[in-house]
């Protein structure tokens, strides 16, 4: 799709070098034991997709759950509306000494919380200061599904997250990759 708008294409493995260069940088250095991806999602398909790539890379002890799953969504909302249940993992993933990346969808649309990114923010940011106080660094890696057309305004929510310190993907499976690779990195120091 780049090359036919005219654009740069990534490199083999899908992820710009440049993205990968930017997170590194932002990431910093994880403490000894930081090397695995916890994956949050509102959606199964993405969820799934995650899993998938990051079984790939053949490191153990990575994550995914679609918070969406009937089983999580009895009695309350779906995620892709109420982001209590997903804040609560966040917080609690940033609390496991082994937690080297946590990884999210954000998904935009109708019928989806009309600003994601806002109900997202307190737990990234309770998150990070978590690590800190501990000792150790934390990516939050994400991807946004949605247009520009979408209610919720897709650059308007990207740059709040990016404002808020998460690391920005182009595509679901381009985040998963990430976040795999910054797991690696983790678990290389």
């Amino acid at each position: 799709m780049a090359l036919a708008r005219g654009e740069r294409a990534s490199g083999a493995d899908g992820l710009d070098p440049e993205l990968v260069a930017r997170s590194r940088a932002q990431v910093g250095r994880f403490a000894a034991g930081q090397r695995h991806v916890r994956g949050l999602f509102s959606g199964g398909t993405l969820c799934q997709e995650a899993a998938l790539i990051l079984e790939e890379g053949g490191a153990a002890g990575h994550s995914t759950v679609d918070l969406g799953d009937d089983e999580l969504t009895l009695g309350r909302p779906h995620p892709m509306i109420d982001f209590r249940l997903r804040n609560e993992r966040i917080i609690a993933a940033a609390e496991d000494p082994t937690t080297a990346v946590i990884l999210l969808d954000v998904v935009l649309g109708y019928g989806a919380h009309p600003d994601p990114a806002g109900a997202l923010i307190p737990a990234v940011e309770q998150a990070r200061l978590q690590a800190v106080q501990a000792g150790r660094a934390l990516a939050l890696v994400a991807s946004v599904c949605g247009t520009a057309t979408d209610p919720q305004d897709l650059a308007r929510q990207e740059e709040k997250l990016a404002a808020a310190g998460v690391i920005l993907a182009p595509s679901n499976a381009q985040a998963a990759r990430l976040a795999a690779l910054l797991a690696e990195d983790a678990g290389t120091r």
